[in-house]
């Protein structure tokens, strides 16, 4: 996905960020083990988000283990094992980055989207098989937004993307919860996330999109107007998600998950609006 949902780590105890990277870290591992080396690569800070949630309202928690990790073999550190929660968000990652390596083609079709859709081709048959619904989410919600993004620039582009998001949360909160509405919560918060994330990305490649002559939802506006208009919106987002948030059962990482939404979330949407290069956690 894009990287911009994460937690503002100064704010965070000890406790609650390596319990963010045991997830982060096992999401990774459950890649490899799954999928193969090589998809790790593709595992970015979004979809830790949705591990973190659904076992923040989960019961069953899969275990720590001290193990190494690709990037520092050496040092051992607490890494979330297995568990249905996180082999989906294993699965979700391989999807979507070959859903997106797909688009690219479409947009650009240089040598190094063919590359990558090529190498992420059997990883995306072992998670479509065993995910097909999933699967099959992201091909419907998709195509409708490469309908929209055919039209003329409109930021309501960014709704198709939040009910991707809305559906897939859906699904994945099924996992956990059997009140309806638990789970429509869940679906409500990946909905307004999307969102969130459409609209972000959207301010994030405005002046490129411009300079390229590409399109953007925001290409109809001024880069003043597009800024101001975004800001408001993304604030009333937040907003948003921390009223669905505020609402769900946690059994732990309730101090977590409020980081990334009341503080990791506004913080990245100030860094992007300065211009500022997102570092790695």
């Amino acid at each position: 996905m894009f990287g911009y949902v994460r937690p503002l780590k100064p704010e965070l105890l000890v406790r609650e960020f390596s319990r963010y990277k045991s997830i982060y870290c096992g999401i990774c591992k459950q890649i490899g083990r799954d999928y193969g080396q090589l998809p790790r690569l593709t595992l970015g800070y979004d979809l830790t988000l949705l591990a973190v949630l659904l076992l923040s309202l989960s019961d069953d928690q899969p275990p720590d283990r001290l193990e190494g990790c690709i990037l520092n073999p050496v040092a051992k550190k607490p890494i979330v094992q297995g568990g249905p929660v996180l082999e989906l968000c294993a699965a979700l990652t391989v999807l979507l980055a070959w859903h997106k390596t797909a688009d690219d083609i479409k947009d650009e079709n240089t040598v190094k989207s063919r590359a990558a859709k090529l190498l992420l081709a059997r990883a995306h048959r072992r998670a479509a098989t065993r995910y097909g619904e999933y699967d099959q989410i992201m091909l419907e919600e998709l195509q409708r937004l490469a309908e929209a993004e055919a039209g003329d620039p409109n930021p309501k582009a960014a709704e198709v993307f939040g009910h991707l998001l809305y559906r897939l949360f859906k699904q994945a909160a099924g996992l956990i919860a059997g009140e309806p509405e638990i789970i429509e919560a869940i679906a409500v918060f990946g909905r307004d996330l999307g969102v969130w994330i459409y609209i972000l990305d959207a301010i994030d490649d405005f002046d490129r999109d411009w300079d390229n002559n590409q399109w953007n939802p925001f290409g109809a506006f001024s880069r003043e107007d597009a800024r101001a208009a975004g800001s408001r919106q993304l604030q009333d987002l937040e907003a948003a998600m921390d009223r669905t948030a505020a609402l769900l059962p946690y059994r732990r990482d309730s101090g977590l998950l409020a980081n990334i939404v009341t503080q990791g979330l506004p913080a990245i949407r100030e860094q992007i609006f300065r211009g500022d290069k997102l570092a790695r956690l």
